[in-house]
């Protein structure tokens, strides 16, 4: 979990210290993310068929283009020509769909949560992340999509679309759409992550430990907090762990 939920709401006020507090309500979270959930009635037709084989593909016109799209996102903009990570989870697991189907995951970690206008000079933002501008910019990125896959357009069967404003309704750790439990500037990595005030993944409360993406090394899938708790458990030799009635000996250590 972000430290703004467990400091902020989750453990009650006189467990913690007031600068800790004050820090968590000051952690920052970075660039939102939208998601494009796409039902498909046949495979992708790209134009490269060795794509069709690949589970994760990122979509971008190179470096210079992906920075150029950070920078319009971090000034509220919806990025002209955004990268997009493209998921093809049924090319591991094909039960996700039925048999001759697809499906794919199209996520875009380079918007803003509150748009202020669009780079390209077409979308009205007005509103925010309203239907309309959810559809209008899924359908700039079907559109980039498409390009490297003529066709697309024709074998999808049915669009969801989760907007920042949604992904934040849904999860209280995707604090303004961001799926990566914040900012991973200097300031708020290494030692200083997840706060200078708490920046090992001990907590003020004894026993309790904060593990995540929030918390050191960060946002990825190789579960590195978890595992630098329990090696820094092991190697603390606690009595709680290793004795008779401890977790150890019912998992064989």
């Amino acid at each position: 979990m972000t430290p703004t939920v467990l400091y902020g709401r989750l453990l009650p006020r006189d467990t913690v210290d007031r600068e800790v507090r004050e820090q968590a309500a000051r952690f920052r979270y970075g660039r939102a993310a939208l998601q494009i959930h796409a039902a498909l009635s046949g495979p992708v037709p790209w134009r490269d068929e060795r794509l069709g084989t690949v589970p994760l593909i990122h979509l971008s016109d190179g470096s210079g283009s992906t920075g150029i799209a950070c920078a319009e996102a971090e000034a509220g903009l919806l990025p002209r020509r955004p990268t997009v990570a493209v998921g093809q989870q049924h090319v591991l697991d094909p039960g996700r769909v039925p048999e001759g189907a697809a499906a794919l995951w199209l996520q875009l970690q380079e918007v803003p949560f509150a748009p202020l206008g669009d780079a390209a000079g077409e979308l009205d933002t007005g509103g925010g992340w309203t239907t309309a501008l959810a559809r209008s910019y899924a359908d700039r990125v079907l559109d980039r999509v498409a390009a490297h896959a003529p066709g697309l357009r024709e074998r999808i069967l049915a669009l969801d679309i989760i907007t920042p404003v949604d992904l934040a309704a849904r999860n209280p750790n995707a604090v303004c759409g961001d799926p990566y439990g914040g900012s991973l500037e200097l300031d708020q990595n290494y030692l200083w992550r997840p706060l200078p005030g708490a920046g090992t993944h001990r907590t003020p409360i004894e026993g309790l430990w904060h593990i995540g993406a929030s918390t050191h090394p960060g946002p990825g899938l190789g579960g590195g907090s978890g595992h630098t708790v329990a090696t820094t458990l092991l190697a603390d030799g606690d009595e709680q762990w290793r004795g008779p009635a401890g977790i150890l000996p019912a998992l064989g250590v």
